[in-house]
């Protein structure tokens, strides 16, 4: 009779548990948290040895932590109970999200991730999971649980090598990895035979450093991915050489984790360069001389290439003079800037090309100018120097240089909102380099656009071939005039957008802009759809070419309001940190940005600087899903 009380006694008991011992815990949800649900199953089918599988089901747009968070997040913890001592988790290949600027690295959807407990197995195991979810906000819950290991789940074994086989091997994928630090960087070189797709790389963080998202590098078998380091906040990062890196790099299905030792033998790549440093000052030389055919600079080389025909008998000296004047005017300038760049960047300030076209007060100023140029050409009024002031010039062997000087420094500041071809890539390796080299390329710039003053200023005989002075000379400084007018009223189209919210956009288009974001971005992605970003602003006189020649198309609205596009703009007409920070993750300083993302291309392309038909039509092609 003791015996049957006791039995009863304990059947009770085992009803009165707030959970049942059993080998699979089923699928755990919580009341604090109804956007996740966990579920552990635990074998003893091999001897001395004790596997546990996590499951664990998130809803559409959330996701858990990897090993290693990155900036954000916390990784899965359990705290076990007697007699559990400890346990060896096997991380599957995390994902990589990158929300405002932070980077995380962790899973979405659904993921498996096995753990074998140390010792001899136990008959029963207890614990408390702590799991972070996130999405728009984030969730720390706590899921208790109790398992009775044993050996009677037939499907776990294939479950559990299913999932073991989505963690990274030691080994099976690169033929040698190093890595180096240098200049608050680290740079990893990796070289795989069979050549690079997609690789990825995914870090453990050191305690007093935190690693943001890397940029890769693709030059036939060696891949370069290049990391940079910060100490959590604003400062930069320790200095790393002599320690081990924990990470893992994966390139499509393949993945192996690595721990190497940081050296200082690697040299880093100029951020987001794929150029030797020639090349790069071939692109400024270009980049430069282009810059004379833009609109926003060609009054001004109109008006010097005028004044040639005014001066009398056409002097050759003074025809040299006038124009190295101007020269001079555009490589200080050039060097100014590059001045203004190294304080910004010293002082962690937003740098980017064109940025001064932000402030409402600079280009207040820049108006004033071109009308008073342009009342000057119309003829309203002529600056006349007095007989004294003449007089002492002429006795100092003075020749009024100095206002050849300002004509170049008018006609860089008037260049800066124009990103002509190979300009944006040059700026963008100069913000980016080290001073030495930011100097060097701006120098090279300067060069560039000088070099139509520098060839007559080298040949004053080609003033010679152009026609003699008449009244044609007149119509040419109306139509001076009128282009100095064009370029003062282009300049008060972008005052109103500094006293009212919003842009001015005004070219004709059906498309639904949304606002752009890193989130957008990886909202979309989720979604299996296709991304296409356009960064702009209104004083950028190429952004307005690639609207109205290439977005504006009939054939390209159509692709960008397919169900399976999204269509991102961001706005640069006023100064944004978050559209700074989003150009600045890309290697970006200047606008237009334009850039593909999709299925087929999750890391994004960036398409040229100037839009063409092919570029966006074959990008967006190439993101979407179906293969």
């Amino acid at each position: 009779m003791l015996s049957l009380f006791r039995r009863a006694l304990l059947c009770l008991l085992l009803l009165w548990l707030p959970f049942s011992w059993a080998a699979d815990t089923g699928w755990l949800h919580s009341s604090e948290n109804n956007h996740s649900s966990v579920r552990l199953r635990a074998d003893t089918s091999l001897p001395g040895e004790t596997r546990v599988l996590l499951d664990v089901k998130l809803e559409k747009g959330w996701k858990t932590y990897w090993r290693s968070p990155g900036d954000g997040g916390v990784a899965p913890v359990i705290v076990w109970q007697e007699p559990v001592k400890s346990a060896q988790w096997f991380w599957p290949t995390p994902q990589r999200f990158d929300v405002a600027g932070i980077t995380t690295q962790g899973y979405h959807n659904q993921v498996t991730i096995p753990i074998t407990l140390a010792g001899e197995a136990a008959a029963k195991i207890a614990g408390v999971l702590t799991l972070s979810t996130c999405k728009d906000v984030c969730l720390l819950t706590d899921f208790p649980f109790a398992l009775t290991p044993d050996n009677s789940d037939a499907a776990f074994a294939h479950d559990y090598a299913q999932a073991m086989g989505s963690v990274p091997r030691p080994d099976g994928l690169t033929d040698n990895l190093t890595a180096g630090y240098h200049n608050a960087q680290v740079v990893v070189q990796a070289t795989r035979s069979a050549g690079w797709q997609n690789p990825e790389l995914f870090m453990d963080m050191p305690d007093d450093a935190s690693f943001g998202k890397p940029k890769y590098h693709i030059d036939g078998e060696t891949l370069w991915a290049t990391i940079p380091v910060s100490d959590g906040w604003d400062g930069a990062g320790p200095d790393l050489r002599g320690r081990n890196l924990s990470l893992v790099i994966a390139d499509n299905d393949v993945a192996q984790q690595s721990v190497v030792a940081i050296t200082d033998a690697l040299t880093v790549p100029d951020a987001g360069n794929n150029f030797t440093l020639w090349r790069v000052l071939l692109l400024a030389l270009a980049g430069g001389f282009i810059l004379n055919l833009m609109p926003c600079v060609l009054p001004v080389l109109g008006m010097k290439l005028g004044s040639v025909l005014l001066v009398e008998q056409k002097e050759q000296r003074a025809i040299r003079q006038q124009f190295l004047a101007s020269v001079a005017g555009i490589i200080v300038s050039f060097m100014a800037l590059a001045l203004l760049m190294t304080v910004l960047r010293l002082t962690d300030q937003a740098v980017g090309w064109g940025i001064q076209f932000q402030n409402v007060w600079f280009i207040g100023f820049m108006v004033l100018v071109m009308l008073v140029f342009s009342a000057n050409l119309f003829g309203l009024f002529e600056f006349r120097l007095s007989s004294n002031v003449t007089t002492k010039l002429a006795t100092q062997g003075g020749s009024g240089m100095s206002g050849h000087f300002w004509q170049g420094a008018l006609a860089t500041l008037l260049a800066t909102p124009c990103s002509a071809p190979f300009l944006g890539t040059a700026v963008a390796v100069a913000l980016g380099a080290s001073l030495p080299t930011l100097w060097g390329i701006f120098l090279a710039l300067g060069i560039g656009m000088s070099l139509p003053w520098l060839l007559i200023a080298m040949r004053p005989t080609l003033a010679l071939h152009l026609p003699k002075p008449g009244r044609w000379m007149q119509w040419l400084r109306r139509i001076l005039a009128v282009m100095m007018l064009g370029s003062a009223l282009w300049l008060v189209t972008l005052l109103p957008v500094h006293f009212s919210s919003g842009s001015t956009h005004t070219a004709k288009e059906t498309i639904a802009w949304k606002p752009l974001s890193e989130q957008a971005i990886q909202h979309a992605l989720a979604q299996n759809k296709r991304v296409f970003v356009d960064v702009t602003a209104d004083w950028c006189i190429t952004c307005k070419i690639n609207k109205l020649n290439i977005l504006s198309r009939d054939d390209i609205q159509a692709v960008l309001q397919e169900p399976d596009v999204v269509a991102l703009r961001g706005d640069w007409t006023l100064p944004s940190k978050e559209i700074t920070e989003f150009l600045r993750l890309r290697g970006q300083v200047g606008v237009p940005f334009n850039q593909v993302y999709g299925p087929n291309i999750p890391t994004g392309r960036a398409l040229p600087t100037l839009l063409t038909q092919d570029s966006v039509l074959n990008a967006l092609r190439d993101a979407k899903g179906d293969k």
